[in-house]
């Protein structure tokens, strides 16, 4: 009788994962990350990346400049469970926004003026 009790007993306690390995593993959770435009006085700065994962995030500047908006600058990043600051000024589009896509996660900003602009 105990070795019944102890087979049921077991078979309940896989039934609701409390052995390990029982469970199936949980994934963890993995968020893009990315910034409104910080807009100050000498700069433009924001930060992008991933937080709860590594991978390949696709980014975009755009520009307003010519009334609607263009890709100025793109490219891929790779992060490996970290958020990255970026910085720039004359370089970058008088009116611009950011774009990050990571999977089905995607980030638009709100568009700024950038004053340092060299156009």
């Amino acid at each position: 009788m105990r070795k019944l009790m102890s087979a049921v007993g077991a078979g309940a306690l896989l039934t609701a994962g409390l052995f390990v390995g029982a469970a199936p593993a949980q994934a963890a959770a993995c968020t893009l990350v990315q910034s409104e435009i910080y807009n100050g006085a000498n700069m433009i700065a924001w930060a992008r990346g991933l937080e709860g994962c590594s991978g390949d995030v696709y980014w975009e500047i755009q520009s307003g400049d010519g009334g609607g908006w263009q890709v100025a600058e793109s490219g891929t990043t790779h992060y490996d469970n970290q958020t990255v600051s970026y910085y720039g000024d004359v370089e970058l589009p008088c009116y611009l926004r950011l774009y990050a896509k990571f999977g089905t996660q995607e980030k638009l900003t709100q568009p700024v003026r950038n004053y340092n602009c060299a156009g």
